[in-house]
């Protein structure tokens, strides 16, 4: 698994590591934010702060994209970075004085200016260091990492925020700054920005010269769309998904010889989903990515597709441990496939001169799909479980074509789409 790791560019071997490392404290303090807010100023004043921290990361991203493909990969990410170690520093105090609410929703805005400047430069940086060959490996790899890194930062985070805030926020202002260290020292940026006497002033004008290029790229919005319509199903476990299991399975019981009946509600469901995809995403990236080395990632894009809207469409109408744990086979092998097979695809796709813009309009995909779940949310009065599970089928079956036909660029299928 790792032998091919040490033939990756030394740049995208730095990144992968200091994603892993983001992930792993990040997972230790971000989800606990939403705890902290409702508890401190209720679940809608929670909802707005957390929903502000998108908005801000989103925009800014939009900008370090752009900027990232004028300046450079490297100065972006060093921006990006020492901001982060600002917020967490911030935070640290929030920690240390006991006032936390305001000062640490201040620092977590910053938090997200940081990753709006760092993520997309960092993804472009992988793609400007590596080779269409390499790509479903490294993508794996880094998707390994970043589950990793869920495995490992939940139970520290669940160990200290609560009671030992102020070491952890130590500990992630101190990780962050060796992050930054490593990004200004270990990285080398071999893309060539664009010379200062052609590039103009970094504005507003220069952003929306860099977008209009990505917004006339079809191919690329509908290679989006199709990203779109399966990422709603990923954010339905915790929609539509999470609440057809608190209402079909509570009071239910589930058999296990030997031991006395166990109670099977919503909760235990959507967890014991979550811990097993989760661990069988640890535990088979290091096999995936074996496998999907030199093959055509296009095809095993959409079987990944596929296997995942089966497994949640599944999942919706189960209601056993048994067939659940079947249903999550099926999610976590097609999110194992379409994931890197996705991303290796998107690389060979985009305008090499303009990946930062690229990559930063790509994250679109996250924040549609749960919007298009949280639509789902509301529409379960009136479609019910039936009727959701016909929505998934076709957002799988349109999502599938749509990314075999988009990725197909020319020709094929995908002249219809450009027509």
């Amino acid at each position: 698994m790792f032998a091919p790791f040490f033939r990756l560019h030394p740049s995208v071997r730095v990144r992968l590591t200091t994603s892993f490392l983001s992930k792993v404290f990040g997972t230790a303090v971000i989800p606990f934010m939403g705890l902290l807010f409702a508890r401190e100023a209720g679940a809608l004043t929670a909802g707005l702060m957390l929903a502000a921290q998108y908005v801000v990361q989103f925009v800014v991203g939009l900008y370090g994209g752009a900027v990232s493909d004028l300046l450079g990969r490297k100065r972006v990410m060093v921006w990006g970075e020492t901001v982060k170690v600002v917020a967490f520093g911030l935070m640290l105090l929030a920690a240390l004085s006991g006032h936390l609410l305001w000062p640490i929703f201040a620092a977590l805005l910053v938090l997200a200016v940081g990753n709006g400047l760092a993520n997309p430069a960092g993804e472009a940086l992988l793609i400007d260091a590596s080779t269409p060959q390499d790509r479903a490996y490294l993508y794996a790899m880094n998707y390994w990492g970043n589950n990793l890194g869920y495995l490992v930062g939940a139970p520290i985070g669940a160990l200290l925020f609560r009671d030992h805030l102020s070491v952890l926020m130590g500990l992630l202002t101190g990780m962050a700054a060796v992050i930054l260290w490593l990004t200004w020292s270990r990285i080398q940026d071999v893309h060539r920005p664009v010379p200062r006497g052609e590039r103009g002033p970094l504005g507003l004008a220069a952003l929306a010269g860099s977008y209009q290029q990505v917004a006339s790229d079809r191919i690329f919005l509908w290679f989006t769309l199709s990203g779109m319509l399966i990422l709603t199903l990923e954010f339905a476990r915790t929609t539509f998904l999470g609440v057809r299991f608190d209402q079909d399975l509570t009071g239910s019981v589930t058999l296990v010889p030997g031991l006395a009946p166990l109670a099977f509600d919503g909760a235990r469901a959507l967890a014991l989903l979550s811990a097993e995809n989760t661990l069988l995403i640890v535990l088979g990236t290091a096999v995936t990515a074996q496998f999907l080395t030199r093959r055509d990632p296009r095809r095993w894009m959409v079987t990944g597709f596929l296997l995942f809207g089966a497994g949640y469409s599944s999942a919706m109408l189960v209601g056993t441990p048994l067939t659940l744990l079947l249903a999550g086979a099926l999610i976590s092998v097609g999110e194992l496939l379409y994931v890197p097979s996705r991303d290796a695809v998107l690389a060979d796709m985009i305008d090499p001169g303009r990946r930062g813009a690229y990559m930063a309009v790509n994250s679109l995909v996250f924040q549609a799909g749960k919007l298009l779940a949280a639509v789902g949310l509301m529409l379960w009065p009136l479609l019910g479980s039936a009727g959701l599970v016909t929505v998934m089928v076709i957002f799988t079956g349109l999502g599938s074509w749509i990314g075999w036909a988009a990725s197909a660029r020319r020709g094929g299928t995908a002249a219809v789409l450009e027509r």
